[in-house]
Formats: structure tokens, sequence, C-alpha cells
């Protein structure tokens, strides 16, 4: 095999850092903290509800849990790709609002690098910051008039990792992954001739790990524990602020910021029976540790539960396409936000379901979501229609193999 026929995914890898800072969310929530946190839009598990703490498989590149890489085909290199569309709306207060976005959101190469060692890097968007509103207020002191302040921000924050997993018996794995954020978010205040915005650049180095234990319990039975931990870290931040008044321009570099990103720790199971699979996963995201410098916002701990199930016919290369595709569909439930806004409260659903078929030695997996946010006093409805397309190539790296 030749390394030349992963140039153009090489290309597309060096082009991420500029393509993940493009507006990837339209959340007026995402102006606080680092802004929405990006998950569900990538992997061929998406379809699934996104589980992936307690799953692994021949083809299946999890950097999730690093330590499900060891599943992967030995003899194997694999290039995976992922990009998403959307379709948002949100109601807040009598207020409506849509807005559709899409991009890449994620490059990975994965594979074998010695017996017992398996190796994955890749760049993915870390969180998004995008949002535009106007908000009109008596003027103080003058009743009967009024102001307008039109508010916008963008960019976001990407990652780059390197996942590696170490196969410790044939049962159990550990895994760790190493991550580098990095990243711009511009937010910015306008009334009448007078703009206030304020660009923060941050970056940080991260740590996480994962576990599994997989074991054939029958000839058509397998069970697969996984685990997950990360840990608790800060990101800091350079930030500059811009007034502008009267055509006139004043730059500041203000000290640095740091914000601190939680720790998390989860736990899932999976189960193949004859051709079907079951998976459960459960996260507790630790995010009362962070602070706001806005005191209308607090931050509270985030649990999430996702479930899903895949059935594959498993045909043979010969067989009809229906019966070398796979069935998935998924369902999660969690807090709706890491944040609090005025002390709202809710309730977060999202359904999924698609498929997956062979595409050109390798396979493209689709999915289809429906997300559903509905937090308390109409403080905000969000509805939000996905759809995420992963392509996952492999090819056979025999000839060369360590």
């Amino acid at each position: 095999m030749k390394a030349t026929k992963y140039g153009w995914l090489l290309c597309l890898l060096l082009s991420l850092p500029v393509t993940s800072q493009n507006v990837m969310t339209s959340l007026p929530y995402s102006m606080f903290g680092v802004g929405e946190i990006m998950t569900g839009l990538s992997g061929s598990n998406t379809a699934m509800g996104g589980v992936s703490i307690g799953m692994r498989g021949k083809v299946f590149v999890n950097t999730d849990n690093p330590a499900g890489l060891a599943g992967l085909d030995s003899c194997r290199l694999f290039a995976e790709a992922s990009a998403f569309a959307k379709w948002e709306s949100y109601q807040s207060k009598g207020d409506n609002n849509q807005a559709f976005t899409g991009n890449f959101s994620r490059f990975a190469l994965a594979g074998r690098i010695m017996p017992r060692w398996y190796m994955a890097a890749g760049l993915t968007p870390y969180s998004s910051v995008g949002y535009y509103f106007q908000s009109t207020q008596e003027l103080e002191g003058s009743p009967g008039s009024y102001y307008t302040s039109t508010f916008s921000g963008d960019g976001g924050l990407s990652k780059v990792y390197l996942s590696n997993a170490f196969r410790i018996s044939p049962s159990l794995s550990v895994g760790v992954n190493l991550n580098y954020l990095f990243g711009n978010m511009t937010q910015s205040e306008t009334q009448s001739t007078m703009s206030v915005s304020q660009k923060l650049f941050g970056q940080a180095f991260l740590v996480d790990f994962g576990a599994q234990y997989s074991r054939r319990l029958g000839r058509e039975l397998n069970l697969t524990l996984g685990a997950v931990y990360g840990l608790l870290q800060t990101i800091r931040m350079e930030k500059t602020k811009t007034l502008v008044e009267n055509s006139s321009s004043n730059s500041t570099n203000m000290k640095r910021v740091s914000q601190t990103l939680p720790q998390y720790v989860g736990g899932g199971v999976s189960v193949e029976y004859k051709r079907m699979t079951y998976a459960l996963d459960y996260m507790f995201r630790q995010y009362s540790s962070l602070t706001s410098s806005d005191s209308r916002v607090t931050f509270h701990d985030s649990h999430v539960l996702r479930a899903g199930l895949c059935y594959f016919p498993d045909g043979y290369g010969s067989s009809s396409i229906w019966k070398r595709m796979d069935y998935k569909m998924g369902l999660g439930l969690s807090s709706p936000y890491y944040m609090q806004v005025r002390g709202q409260s809710g309730l977060s659903w999202r359904v999924s379901a698609g498929l997956g078929f062979p595409l050109m030695n390798g396979r493209l997996h689709t999915a289809f979501y429906y997300d559903r946010v509905n937090l308390d006093g109409k403080m905000l409805k969000r509805g939000i229609t996905g759809f995420t397309v992963t392509y996952t190539l492999s090819e056979l790296f025999y000839k060369v193999k360590l």
C-alpha cells in the first residue's frame, strides 16, 4: 500500500484549523464560557445516539474511549472524515429565530503501530461561538426613549488529539488521549456610533483516560465494559479589547484570563448477540467548577444517558446491498445545558437513526437526528434537525505491518 493514497486526507487535516473556526452554531448561549461544546456530530456511532464508552469493533475508530482502538483490525490502516448539516429553530420569550449551519466535524487516521499498541491522530472542533441578536432597552433618565444594542460573536476552539491504546491482555485494554486545544473567539456589542469588541485566543494541553474489558461469553455473545475519566484542567486565554467611537479606534491588551474545563467520568456497556448490538452509556461532567463574570449565569453539573442499537446482517461480498448494510437507531437524555441563565432549568433529548453501507474499500455511515431542549419559564425552546455523514476508509497494511 502506498502512503500517497492518503494525500487527500492529509490536505484536509492541514485545512481543519481554519475550517473549524467557521460558525458551527447559532445559539445565543454560546456567548458564555468557551461557547457551545460540540458533541454528536461525527463518528460511525452517531446514529446510535453517540454511544461509545463500551463499544469497539474492527472498523470502529473510537477516540471517545481510546481503549476501544485496540479492537481495530490489526492488518489495516484507517482514515476517517465526518461532516454535518443542521437546521436550528429557537423560541425565547415570544421571539423566534432560525438558522442553518454545517461544516466538517472530524478527520482522523488510525491503526496498529506495534503489537499491543494502537494509535489514532486527528482534528475536531471542541466548542463553537456563533450568535447575533438585538436588545432594546429604555434610556435611563429619559422615559419613553429607547436605545438598541447589537450583540454578535463567532469563532471557537479546535482540538488536536493523539489517542493511544494498549492491549494488556486478550480481554483488557487501556488508553490515553493527549489533546491540544486552541482557537480564537470574537465578541462585540454595538450601540449607535460606539462599538466594543474583544478577542480571546485560548490554548491548553489536556489528558483523558479510558479502559475496556471485552470477553466472549458464547459462540454468538460478546460483552464489553468500558470506563473513561478526564482530569479537571484549565485553559489560558489572551484577551484583547477594542473600543471604536466616532471612527476612532483604541485597542488594549488586557490581562490573561483562564477558564476551568470540568473533570468527567463515564461508564458504558455493549452486548453483541447474533446480528444485534445493544449499547448504553452514562456520562457525568462536573461543570459546577466553572465560573462566570456574568452574574446572571451559573454552571451546574451535567448528566447524560445514551442508548443505541444496531442490526448488521453481515452478508457476504456477493450478497445484496441490503444484507451488507447496518441499521442503527439511538436515544439520548440529559440536563439541557451546563449553563443556567437566571436559574432556569429543563430537559434535553435526542433521537437518531441511520444506515451504514460499503463504499470504495470502506464504509459510509449516515445519521439523521432531532434534538429538543425545553427550559422552564419559556426562557428557551430549541429544536435541531440534523444530518451527519462519516466515511471510514480502510486499506490492507499487511505488507509493512510491524
